[in-house]
């Protein structure tokens, strides 16, 4: 009488085995490069809000204004205050300006440009309150946004730029 064993063979472990490495080699890339676009998606949303700040400014004012580093709840009032990546310092505005990215066409006299620098958003340190938890995740982003909405991502400081 035979006795039939229970249990799985080597060569059902190895299948199994082979197909959950390839699963995941198919996964990890398609995972980080949407935690990077997670990350990138905080940018684009403030850089949103400047947007509109930017157009309210030019109803009242019949100009865009320029915004250096750091300064957008002086001039615009709008404050992002303690984020997750990117703080206030990481944006910046400028008129009449085609952006590094080279992939606006130049703008005329009265347009801008909203850029976010990864490598310019401040850490949290101490007691600061405008400043960024993990700004270190973002420090090779860029990130521009003419004033019609089109948006363009670098993860690498500007060598490789893609559509939003």
């Amino acid at each position: 009488m035979r006795v039939s064993n229970k249990g799985f063979t080597m060569v059902e472990i190895l299948v199994v085995l082979l197909i959950i490495g390839i699963l995941a080699a198919v996964a990890t890339p398609l995972y980080l490069a949407q935690t990077q676009r997670a990350k990138a998606s905080e940018a684009v949303a403030t850089m949103g809000m400047i947007r509109a700040a930017e157009r309210d400014y030019f109803g009242r004012s019949n100009s865009y204004l320029n915004v250096s580093s750091g300064n957008l709840s002086t001039a615009l009032g709008v404050n992002v205050g303690t984020s997750q990546y990117f703080s206030n310092a990481a944006y910046s505005v400028a008129q009449g300006a085609a952006g590094a990215s080279g992939l606006f066409t130049t703008p005329g006299a009265v347009d801008f440009v909203v850029t976010a620098t990864g490598t310019a958003s401040v850490p949290c340190s101490g007691n600061l309150t405008d400043c960024a938890i993990k700004a270190g995740d973002v420090a090779d982003y860029l990130l521009e946004m003419d004033n019609s909405g089109r948006a363009f991502v670098s993860y690498n400081n500007g060598t490789a730029w893609s559509a939003w």
